[in-house]
């Protein structure tokens, strides 16, 4: 299936298509063919340029690859591009209230979704009550276990899903993407989200909008769990400026 229009920048493509439009796009997916989502913020940009041989083909081979950072998009208008942001967290949460009416659009999808505790489940179910949610957890240690990762892969493949979230961080969740077509998965769609599970049921807690307008979401993440998140945002995250000022310089 033909992939939707995207723009390059920073070595990636991102696509312009807006929220509503990106969840009907996958919602209509035809189900033969197997094809995955990535959406890639500051941190991810700046993790594939540090192992580009392993992540870029990833990254460039998905067939939806959606803005999921004020940072990055606020770049690409220095470059004179508009990109639409649309975050993993928005993305899952709009699908499953789609999937949560009577008659979703493009019929009732299987949705699984990876990394999560099971415990999970029975909180996405009672607030998606109408929707056909299942989580299989995932081990700890994915990002350093290539076994690890095919093994998941493995896991996911023994079940039957139409949308599948994959739900273990980068550049894990992407692996396991990239494992899936490697292992001959023939139909479905996976989402590389992050997060976004603990976000929509409440044990993560998401910025205040205002947060998210001015693009400082990671100051108030850094905020709630400065140990965890301290090098990604103040030593990792601020690379991609020198990766916009590198390719900005050989673009003259």
């Amino acid at each position: 299936m033909r992939e939707p229009p995207h723009e390059e920048f920073l070595g990636l493509a991102f696509s312009r298509l807006t929220l509503a439009d990106a969840v009907g796009t996958i919602l209509d997916r035809p189900a033969a063919g197997y094809a995955y989502v990535v959406t890639p913020n500051a941190p991810h940009v700046v993790t594939v340029h540090r192992e580009p041989e392993v992540l870029l083909p990833i990254y460039r081979g998905a067939w939806l690859s959606l803005c999921d950072s004020q940072v990055v998009r606020r770049l690409a208008q220095l470059r004179g591009l508009s990109l639409p942001l649309v975050t993993g967290s928005d993305l899952v949460a709009a699908l499953l209230e789609q999937q949560n009416t009577p008659a979703p659009r493009g019929g009732r999808k299987r949705i699984l979704v990876f990394g999560p505790d099971e415990a999970i489940e029975a909180a996405l179910q009672r607030r998606y009550p109408r929707a056909d949610i299942a989580v299989l957890g995932g081990p700890k240690g994915l990002a350093r276990s290539a076994p690890l990762r095919a093994d998941a892969a493995r896991a996911c493949l023994a079940r039957e899903w139409d949308i599948l979230l994959l739900c273990v961080g980068c550049p894990a969740q992407e692996l396991i993407a990239d494992q899936l077509r490697q292992q001959g998965c023939r139909r479905g769609v996976a989402l590389c989200v992050g997060a976004s599970i603990d976000f929509i049921v409440g044990r993560s807690v998401r910025a205040p909008r205002i947060f998210s307008t001015l693009g400082i979401e990671w100051a108030f993440r850094l905020a709630l769990e400065p140990r965890r998140l301290w090098r990604r945002y103040l030593i990792e995250a601020p690379q991609i400026l020198r990766i916009f000022f590198r390719q900005t310089s050989a673009r003259l």
